[in-house]
């Protein structure tokens, strides 16, 4: 692998050409000087040098001359290295000096790599260079008519410089902008009078005076731009700078500054400044921004495409994602692809994009948006097209929470439900359309079989109507003990026949001493045996007051009738009933008959409440029999009997007529 030593002052034209040379296959080395150049072949030779032509302290001529006079340079091959508008002074002097190749900065890869390769064949084979009088004379004369091209270029350069800031201050004079130069030591060189303003000082008392003099407030902020455009010729632009100004110190204006690298011949020679006074805007936009953030409502913006560009703390705050976290992404299918209920919305029946693309604004009440964590929001929303500079496309969505007046309005709806099946209950009360269902009740020893009464509700077009339509409204309003009398009555006239029947009552009719009479009447008047009625109770009919449920428990027992502590297992005051009635059924709840063949945990809990009723002396009825399997275990466990539509399902019965 060759070696190449490239010789220049500028750290960007010596990575320039060892990344070329480096990707071409050649061991680069880097020398920023001539003496530093000399240094590194003196310690280890390369098999080739490329010189900048006008390398300071010592040029590429000089350090050739240098080079030919120590031992380890005299056979080393040079290349010349200058910018395009010199190479025809290079080449003379070249020839001078005995080196054959030049190349041009910041030309073709190909071509460069092309003359490394071309010096490196030619070899240890260097031209004889001219005497060193006629070299001096030939080096000065370049260099000669080198100054005074540099002086022309400079002279034209001022003129044309002259002539752009006459016709720049004479824009700027009548414009909204400030302008200014600033020069390699920090002070103000030219300005206009906008610009000026920024310091509150005329143009005469801050010309000449640093920056960090005139503009003391913003120097921090000024400083470290100025640095950065001086040392590496990079513009810095659309800062925004805030400070207050001498005049109103209780005020903070804002600038949008520009920085750009005024260069002559190539070097940067100062600053150029462009300001501008966004007070205004800022105010505005601040003002904006505290509307955003105290807004109830959520907003959001979306583009031409569906996709987020911005949400105000209220969108955050109710949908659970942050404004960064829904940037760029699709408002239909993060936040709008469902109903309340579930059911999907495709994209050409979501009405934000039809707000969209049709450009008609829209308001839509009852939707939902989905939030972060799943949960379905109820919402009401507007979404209006974006109105603005041509070509600008989306819209804004502003929408509210109504998940709270939603189901306010579904309580005021279900209350309105309720009165009417308070009507229709008295109607079917008064029009004897209440009836009465039986469903069997199995004897799983040598218990006697028995059935229980299941009330429905005949509608007018003979439709049956389950009692979880009719009865909470019947319990809320107070017709539930005049239902509970006349299942009752029905029930007693049953077992005068010799059935044994079973009758639920209500919370309303626990503890109810004028219903416990009516038993006791309707028991005398129908001759029932009262051995064949079993009434059943809820725990959660005891919960209200089980003092009054003792006392009306206690009493149906006087009579001879039964009582079966219904849904047992699923209240925490079981054993506490158990303790204080005297129940003679123990009604095992549907949850743990269900699936009992294959639940294990359902097993444990039916043989507990078998072996706690048997403790007691109580019997037990299994509720929700659905299978052969679970009709067998429930036998194998001891339990005394069983109901479910395995064994039969609740069918009509006719009732008894009133006497």
């Amino acid at each position: 692998m060759s070696s190449v030593l490239v010789v220049d002052h500028r750290a960007s034209d010596r990575a320039l050409l060892a990344t070329v040379l480096g990707d071409a296959g050649y061991a680069v080395r880097e020398a920023a000087t001539g003496q530093e150049a000399l240094d590194l072949v003196r310690a280890q030779p390369p098999d080739l040098i490329i010189a900048d032509i006008l390398t300071p302290t010592m040029d590429g001529y000089e350090l050739v001359r240098e080079l030919r006079s120590e031992p380890a340079g005299a056979q080393i091959p040079v290349v010349f290295c200058a910018a395009i508008y010199a190479v025809d002074e290079v080449r003379q002097l070249a020839d001078a000096c005995g080196v054959t190749y030049v190349i041009v900065k910041s030309g073709e890869p190909g071509e460069v790599v092309s003359i490394v390769a071309a010096a490196l064949r030619v070899g240890r084979v260097i031209p004889r260079p001219l005497p060193p009088a006629d070299f001096h004379r030939e080096h000065l004369r370049v260099l000669n008519a080198k100054l005074v091209q540099k002086i022309e270029e400079i002279e034209g350069a001022k003129a044309l410089a002259a002539e752009s800031l006459t016709l720049m201050e004479t824009l700027a004079a009548s414009a909204p902008v400030g302008f200014g130069f600033v020069d390699r030591d920090l002070r103000l060189a030219r300005m206009n009078d906008t610009l000026a303003a920024v310091a509150g000082l005329p143009v005469e008392e801050q010309l000449g005076r640093t920056v960090a003099e005139v503009v003391p407030g913003l120097w921090s902020q000024l400083e470290p731009i100025y640095r950065h455009v001086l040392e590496t010729g990079e513009a810095v632009v659309n800062r925004e700078m805030s400070s207050s100004p001498p005049s109103s110190p209780e005020e903070i204006h804002h600038w949008l500054a520009s920085h750009y690298p005024v260069r002559l011949n190539g070097e940067v020679i100062g600053i150029g400044l462009v300001v501008v006074d966004i007070t205004e805007r800022r105010r505005a936009e601040d003002f904006r921004s505290v509307v955003m953030d105290n807004m109830a409502e959520g907003l959001y913006v979306v583009d031409g495409d569906g996709c987020i560009t911005f949400m105000n703390p209220a969108a955050s705050m109710l949908l659970g994602w942050t404004e960064d976290e829904l940037r760029g992404k699709s408002a239909h299918t993060t936040i709008h692809f469902q109903r309340f209920d579930g059911t999907a919305v495709s994209e050409e029946e979501c009405e934000i994009l039809a707000a969209r693309t049709a450009g008609k604004p829209i308001a839509i009440s009852n939707d939902a948006f989905t939030r972060k964590d799943g949960t379905v929001m109820a919402v009401d929303f507007s979404a209006a097209p974006l109105a603005g500079a041509p070509g600008l496309h989306g819209a804004v969505v502003v929408f509210r929470d109504i998940t709270d007046e939603q189901a306010e309005r579904v309580r005021v709806k279900r209350e309105l439900d309720s009165l009417s099946w308070v009507g229709r209950t008295r109607d079917a009360l008064d029009e004897g359309r209440l009836v009465l269902y039986s469903q069997p009740i199995i004897s799983l020893s040598d218990g006697k079989p028995n059935e229980e009464l299941l009330l429905r509700m005949v509608g007018r077009e003979d439709e049956v109507i389950a009692p979880g339509r009719f009865l909470p409204a019947a319990e809320q309003f107070g017709l539930i003990v005049e239902i509970d009398e006349w299942v009752v009555t029905q029930a007693i006239r049953l077992a005068a026949t010799g059935r044994g029947v079973a009758a639920n009552l209500s919370a309303e009719s626990v503890g109810n001493g004028e219903l416990l009479s009516l038993i006791e009447e309707q028991l005398r008047e129908t001759g029932a045996d009262p051995s064949d009625l079993v009434f059943e109770i809820t725990e959660t009919a005891l919960m209200g007051d089980i003092d009054a449920g003792q006392a009306f428990a206690e009493g149906l027992v006087e009579l001879g009738c039964g009582i079966a502590l219904d849904d047992f297992g699923t209240g925490f005051g079981s054993f506490t009933y158990l303790k204080r009635l005297p129940v003679t059924y123990l009604k095992i709840d549907i949850e743990f008959v269900r699936h009992l063949a294959s639940n294990r945990s359902n097993q444990h809990i039916v043989k507990a409440i078998v072996s706690l009723a048997q403790g007691f002396g109580h019997q037990t009825i299994a509720e929700g029999v659905e299978d052969e399997a679970t009709l067998e275990l429930l036998r194998d466990y001891g339990v005394d009997f069983a109901q479910g539509f395995h064994i039969g399902r609740p069918a009509p019965l006719e009732l008894i007529a009133t006497a």
